[in-house]
């Protein structure tokens, strides 16, 4: 870092991080050739962290989520490095020998890493300023614009860092990112919805499944012709003789005035972690309890500390789908808030999809959308294990948990499951009636051999 090259254009300035994010070729090459550059890409990395999270997870009691993307920034970096390096071996251009692939990774993390302050635009805290599926359309239009912005970003820091065509380098980009987001988006959809009955989503699942369902569409139909372009592009590569000037060895110094990006947001971030930081400390706590088995005192304390005292966005356990763990016992619960007294939005929030819960919770995973297929294999299950659903239902009806579409499908559940249940009673008496039959049989056939035999 130098402040006394103020006159020197190839110093690194204070607003070339903003022009860096807006794509403009000359502040890149100035970030790309600092060696000061990777740090503060890092801390920019742990700014965005905080923009992510700071509403969103209690610090004190996850800090590891404060890590998360830091450590998928060094994967997927990784990825489309390789990626990279094997389309510009395709080329078969050939490259100074002076850029070694620890010079080239280093100077592509760099490049990575600055474009973390889009996240920052993810510290919008919509959540308390509008309604929870208001929000969510929000952040998911938000994930689009930031996702689209960094790839076509990072796409020019890869043509300016390699010296090639932007319409290349974004190909090169496009394919590893749509396996990285079909796989990702595939795997969220199989922890969400069931694969055969299916479960009832909420509206906020369902628009976000909806979402995650066009995301991975396009991801799937788009592989081939971006590949098919990604190919054309290397072809076309390698037979042009014309290539821009790779980023060189010359350093970039850096002015101290540069560090104010990330220490002023991460002071904002901090300022603004206050307001949340207890509210979700209170709820992981609340959220320990429960899951402990603590179900009293958690309500106790949910409701002493009253509705304020918690954030606007929370779904204390249990909820679905929670492949880890799925307690507490939904019957438990409703026994507990009955016990309380609990108040009505101490009810909402720990009832989320409980009938879908509770059925999971004795074994049914298929879910209940589906009233047909509900209807025809739930009646093969033992009539103890149907009793106590049933049981479950029935506290969460006198409960009166959910809306009235809810209220209504509860009600055809328990009317499919109590005449299962009789179905499955009548079944068992009958193959009762067909064993002890059978061992009349058997002892009969063994009194009439033993007539029979020569020694009688």
């Amino acid at each position: 870092m130098n402040d006394s090259a103020e006159s020197d254009p190839m110093t690194l300035r204070l607003r070339d991080p903003l022009l860096f994010l807006l794509g403009v070729e000359s502040s890149i090459r100035r970030v790309l050739r600092s060696p000061w550059s990777l740090t503060l890409g890092l801390a920019l990395v742990a700014t965005a962290s905080m923009a992510r999270e700071y509403d969103a997870v209690s610090w004190l009691d996850a800090p590891q989520d404060l890590l998360g993307p830091f450590a998928a920034s060094l994967v997927i970096c990784t990825v489309l490095f390789i990626a990279v390096q094997i389309c510009l071996a395709l080329t078969g251009v050939k490259r100074d020998s002076k850029h070694s692939l620890i010079r080239d990774y280093r100077i592509f993390l760099t490049g990575y890493w600055m474009t973390a302050p889009l996240a920052w635009l993810y510290a919008i805290p919509i959540e308390v300023m509008a309604d929870e599926m208001t929000s969510l359309r929000f952040n998911l239009a938000l994930l689009s614009i930031v996702s689209i912005w960094r790839v076509l970003l990072f796409s020019r820091v890869i043509a300016i860092q390699f010296g090639l065509r932007l319409g290349a380098t974004l190909t090169w980009i496009l394919v590893p990112c749509m396996v990285i987001a079909f796989f990702a988006v595939l795997s969220a959809q199989l922890s969400m919805v069931s694969l055969m009955g299916g479960i009832r989503l909420t509206q906020t699942q369902q628009l976000l499944r909806s979402y995650q369902s066009t995301v991975a569409a396009g991801c799937f139909y788009g592989f081939i012709p971006v590949l098919i372009a990604a190919l054309g592009s290397i072809a076309m590569s390698s037979r042009s003789k014309h290539r821009w000037e790779e980023i060189g060895r010359r350093n970039v110094p850096m002015r101290r005035s540069v560090w104010l990006w990330p220490a002023v947001s991460g002071v904002i971030l901090l300022v603004a972690a206050t307001f949340f930081q207890p509210q979700l400390m209170r709820s992981a706590k609340v959220d320990a309890m429960l899951r402990s088995g603590d179900i009293n005192d958690a309500v106790a304390a949910m409701q002493s500390m009253g509705e304020d005292a918690f954030p606007v966005v929370w779904d204390p356990p249990p909820k679905y789908p929670d492949h880890r763990n799925l307690q507490p016992e939904i019957a438990l619960v409703a026994d507990a808030l009955q016990a309380k007294n609990a108040e009505r939005w101490i009810v909402d929030r720990l009832m989320v999809q409980a009938d879908e819960i509770a059925l999971r919770q004795e074994g049914w995973f298929e879910g209940t959308a589906d009233l047909g297929y509900f209807q025809d294999y739930i009646v093969h299950r033992e009539p103890d294990t149907i009793d106590r659903m049933l049981m479950a239902l029935e506290k969460l009806r006198s409960l009166e948990v959910g809306d009235q579409e809810t209220h209504d499908h509860r009600d055809e559940l328990i009317r499919v499951m109590e005449a299962a249940r009789e179905a499955a009673i009548q079944r068992r008496e009958v193959e009762a009636g067909e064993f002890a039959s059978g061992e009349e049989d058997e002892a009969g056939a063994s009194a009439t051999e033993a007539a029979e035999s020569p020694e009688s």
